[in-house]
């Protein structure tokens, strides 16, 4: 009788903890915030500008943020006039974008500014996202 009780008691411990588990994986599921991959710079350049200017921004970021959890992709439209206009997005949402004229130097520059402004917004969007009251409300579905 004894060990049918420890047997009882150890299949309820077990089913309980995996509940919290559970509840634990669909809350993040349900919250929309998980990336399966994190970290991630996606290069989406086209042109040899592009390429330089992903190179330098990678780079920095990785300086700067080792443990990045966020994806960032990095975008070019090559004009036909001068250069391309990059972009830089988080979750679907430009945070940076200018024009690109050819040389290394100005890709390195604006690799820069970019670094700036991605930061300035990975905090806030942080503390947005800390700060939400999502007491009757649910998160974003990207």
């Amino acid at each position: 009788m004894n060990k049918l009780m420890v047997v009882a008691f150890l299949v309820f411990s077990l089913s309980c903890s995996a509940d919290e588990n559970n509840s634990r994986e669909i809350e993040l599921m349900k919250n929309g915030l998980d990336n399966e991959i994190g970290g991630l710079i996606i290069d989406r350049t086209i042109t040899r500008l592009g390429d330089d200017f992903y190179f330098y921004f990678a780079q920095k970021v990785n300086d700067r943020h080792a443990s990045l959890t966020e994806n960032l992709t990095v975008k070019e439209r090559p004009t036909a006039l001068s250069g391309s206009i990059i972009s830089v997005e988080h979750r679907r949402k430009v945070i940076y974008r200018t024009a690109l004229s050819p040389g290394k130097k100005h890709a390195e520059e604006k690799a820069e500014q970019a670094l700036k402004a991605t930061t300035s917004h990975l905090i806030r969007w942080n503390q947005q996202l800390k700060y939400q009251d999502t007491f009757d409300l649910e998160f974003d579905e990207f």
